[in-house]
């Protein structure tokens, strides 16, 4: 494990992230979606809007913080990192 994911771990600086994902991911539960719909959704719920609007800015935090404390790691390897660290909640959550 590199150093900033050590970081990352350790500052638990995902878990806002992981509350949101697993939160869209009751959203598409509720609606019915398959994993196929995730690539052209039926519809948008409101609610759905607004947790994906949240989304980017929390991951870009994430690497906001990382360069303040002087690692550097590029912006694609920071999201696929979190992206692969969340993906345990797709396995809890899972869709038709």
């Amino acid at each position: 494990m590199k150093s900033w994911q050590k970081f990352i771990n350790t500052l638990e600086l995902t878990n806002d992230l992981e509350d949101l994902y697993h939160n869209m991911r009751k959203i598409f539960q509720r609606e019915g979606w398959t994993q196929k719909d995730l690539e052209d959704p039926p519809h948008l719920p409101q609610d759905l809007i607004r947790l994906h609007l949240q989304f980017q800015p929390k991951m870009k935090k994430i690497s906001d913080t990382l360069r303040d404390y002087g690692f550097d790691v590029e912006l694609w390897e920071v999201n696929k990192y979190i992206m692969k660290k969340l993906s345990h909640i797709d396995d809890i959550t899972p869709l038709e």
